[in-house]
């Protein structure tokens, strides 16, 4: 979802900012600090590991104002925790397995990685003025649109951290991106233009340029990958296109007042969703029907901008950008069950079933001190510079009781993310601390998972902070 350059009523947009390399969780890694609870009283700590969250199906919602990502539980629908990442978040995709989700952050012109298994988020420089985002169905590559820039960003997206891998020109203010026919091409709305750029994703060129209605900006392809359905927010109409030959079948009207900014297909193609900015509903439409019919209208909060389906397509989840609320709509039945608080200007959002299936991990973490007295030593950080050092914090990652080599772990303190680190053979992992630090100081370590190992976390705290939790 895409919103950067949406006319019509204005919002309240944060301050700019580049932001940096780490964007630490909200609640995540302090509230992981109190689980130390099996902390050995000593200046070289060992925790025990910290049980991987449950599996279940979640929604991201990009809470604009606030440059963070609500994470909600479809099972109760409750805000489960919140992640900060850049400013002004915008669009939202997902990993096919559901363990990582990329967020583009307009105004900080980076996109974040969310590692939701331990509520960490990892940005990573992009164009100017990211909005829109996509992950390829193989889960290797993210593409970003970034709509001052005119460009899309080609990110991996299996990797910790992303590396960028391309950059490919588009047309003028791109905005949503969707990949179709089997992830070998990329969708992307031109909003000035009103085109749609068709980018060949094995070797990052544009082909060709779509001819759409006014105001492109929402994307979305369907399951099969032959069709691309296109909102056109200037003329509120829909727009399909036959990615055979990248030519418009058809342009459905939606209905006078509307302006129609985002679109999700359901799971067997024959349903489309459509958020009407405008009109605050959702248009539901036929996409089997020749041509495809607004079979529906459903009343959701004010100014809806972004609109997805869980993996099953019983639910559809809507922001509505004013009302800072979420609207859950039953498919079935097309009524709106549930409406979700406490957003701040939600924009994008996406869902995804987590797993946590695979081979259990266990993950220890010590604290190492190398100087003495106070615990801090004088030593020179990467560059040769003088300064103070902290702890060096050193993970060993196992499966099954064996060493776990190649992955990443990632390392934290109370207040930010220190450094990613590869496993050796002996699935061991260090980090050393920058900068001085507190004796009470807690550090966390995270394994995300992978496809074929489950997450894994363990906490650390030094002697003060132990024995002041002792006297509690």
């Amino acid at each position: 979802m895409a919103v950067s350059d949406t006319p019509g009523r204005g919002r309240a947009r944060r301050g700019g900012g580049g932001g940096s390399w780490w964007a630490p969780a909200r609640t995540g890694f302090a509230g992981l600090a109190l689980l130390a609870a099996a902390v050995v009283p000593s200046a070289s700590a060992t925790t025990q590991p910290v049980p991987a969250p449950a599996a279940g199906t979640f929604a991201y919602v990009a809470n604009g104002l606030a440059g963070s990502l609500s994470v909600v539980d479809t099972a109760d629908d409750t805000v489960a925790s919140t992640i900060d990442v850049g400013d002004d978040p915008n669009g939202v995709a997902v990993s096919p397995d559901g363990n990582r989700v990329f967020v583009a952050n307009r105004l900080s012109d980076t996109v974040s990685l969310v590692v939701p298994a331990v509520d960490a988020a990892l940005s990573v420089p992009v164009g100017d003025n990211p909005v829109g985002v996509a992950v390829s169905p193989d889960g290797t590559r993210a593409y970003v649109t970034n709509t001052i820039s005119n460009d899309m960003t080609v990110i991996t997206a299996d990797a910790i951290p992303p590396s960028v891998i391309a950059t490919v020109h588009v047309g003028t203010r791109p905005q949503d991106v969707a990949i179709a026919r089997g992830g070998t091409r990329a969708y992307v709305a031109n909003l000035l233009d009103g085109t749609v750029a068709v980018v060949d994703t094995a070797n990052n060129t544009l082909l060709t340029t779509v001819p759409v209605g006014q105001l492109p900006q929402g994307v979305a392809a369907s399951p099969d990958g032959t069709r691309v359905y296109v909102t056109n927010f200037g003329d509120g109409t829909l727009s399909v296109i036959d990615t055979a030959n990248d030519t418009v079948l058809s342009t459905l009207p939606l209905g006078n007042g509307t302006s129609p900014a985002d679109v999700a297909v359901s799971r067997d193609g024959t349903r489309a969703y459509v958020a009407d900015f405008s009109s605050d509903n959702v248009s539901v439409i036929d996409t089997a029907a020749v041509p495809p019919a607004v079979i529906a209208t459903v009343p959701v909060g004010e100014e809806p901008l972004g609109v997805a389906l869980t993996p099953d397509g019983s639910r559809a989840y809507v922001t509505s950008s004013m009302g800072n609320t979420v609207s859950v709509i039953d498919t079935a039945t097309r009524t709106v069950t549930d409406t979700i608080g406490g957003f701040s200007i939600p924009l994008g959002v996406a869902t995804a079933t987590r797993g946590v299936a695979g081979a259990p991990t266990a993950l220890t973490l010590t604290a190492e001190h190398t100087g003495h007295g106070n615990g801090h030593d004088h030593g020179r950080d990467a560059s040769g510079v003088k300064g103070e050092r902290g702890p060096t914090l050193r993970a060993r990652l196992t499966g099954g009781g064996r060493p776990l080599a190649g992955r990443s772990v990632l390392f934290a303190g109370d207040s930010r993310v220190w450094c990613t680190e590869t496993t050796d053979s002996r699935g061991r992992a260090a980090c050393t601390v920058r900068g001085r630090q507190d004796d009470d100081a807690c550090y966390t370590a995270a394994f995300p998972g992978d496809a074929t190992h489950a997450p894994a976390t363990a906490t650390t705290c030094t002697e003060r902070r132990i024995a002041a939790h002792g006297k509690r």
